[in-house]
Order: C-alpha cells, then sequence, then structure tokens
C-alpha cells in the first residue's frame, strides 16, 4: 500500500511541475523567439488610422479636405495638426464637438473638416505636399496622412 501511495504523489509532482514548464513557455513565448510569434499571431487591437478621401488627395489652394479619424485602444489627442513638407506646422483644426470641452483625448471616431489657405498654393521650387497628422497616445508619436495641393 505505501508503494503506490509514494508512486501516486511522485506522478502528482511530475504532472504539477510539467504543467509549471508548460505555462511558464506560454507566458514567455515572444521573449523565446524574439518576438516571432507576434508576427504570426498579430495582436487584436485595433490601430489609430487618419484618412482622407480619395477626392481629397489632390486639392486646390483653399479648397476643403476632410480629414476622419478612427482611434486606438489609448484614444487620440483631438487636434489635427496641417504641416508642409518641411514638417512646419501650417494650422490645426479639431472637431466641432470638442472644442468647447476640456478633454484633450478622443476615443471615439471623428471627421475634421478644414479649408486649406490660399496662400498655401506651391511656388515653382516647391512640392505642395501637405501632411494631416494627430498624436496617438497608443504609439506616443503622430499618425498622418499626404494630401498635395496644385
Amino acid at each position: 500500500m505505501k508503494k503506490s501511495a509514494k508512486k501516486e504523489s511522485n506522478i502528482f509532482v511530475v504532472s504539477l511541475v510539467a504543467i509549471l514548464v508548460v505555462a511558464l513557455i506560454g507566458i514567455n513565448l515572444d521573449k523565446l523567439t524574439g518576438k516571432a510569434s507576434s508576427d504570426i499571431y498579430p495582436s487584436f487591437s485595433p490601430k489609430t488610422t487618419i484618412t482622407l478621401s480619395t477626392n481629397d488627395r489632390f486639392v486646390n489652394a483653399g479648397d476643403y479636405v476632410t480629414v476622419s479619424v478612427n482611434p486606438g485602444p489609448k484614444c487620440v489627442n483631438r487636434i489635427v495638426g496641417f504641416y508642409d513638407d518641411a514638417d512646419f506646422r501650417r494650422a490645426t483644426a479639431q472637431p466641432i464637438s470638442a472644442q468647447f470641452g476640456s478633454n484633450k483625448k478622443l476615443c471615439n471616431s471623428f471627421d475634421v473638416r478644414f479649408k486649406t489657405y490660399a496662400e498655401w498654393k506651391p511656388a515653382e521650387d516647391e512640392t505642395g505636399v501637405f501632411f494631416a497628422k494627430v498624436f496617438d497616445y497608443e504609439t506616443e508619436d503622430f499618425i498622418s496622412t499626404t494630401f498635395t495641393i496644385n
């Protein structure tokens, strides 16, 4: 009878150790594989996107552009900046619903309609490329899209 109880306790201990080893490997899989497993199984958290309609990709100086922002899980700053190709901020805009609010973060999708300035018409030596940028709190960086002023 003693031999059977000792054998059962050994099986229990070995099973417990095996479960712990499998759990530790599973928890640290990204560290063990150099994050190669994250490429195979990408994160399901949505990323922040910023887009323009196809009509707004090429505009004339003084025309409107509509920027659509879809925030990721940690939200975005409500200010959309408009930058030239030298990364100089020329203007900012924000959604009308947020203008009088005190919260600088927006977590819901929003659109900003902005009228470009007639003075933004590019000279002969300029590209006319502009960027609409919004700060993403998840990546702690700006997410951008481009448009060109003719």
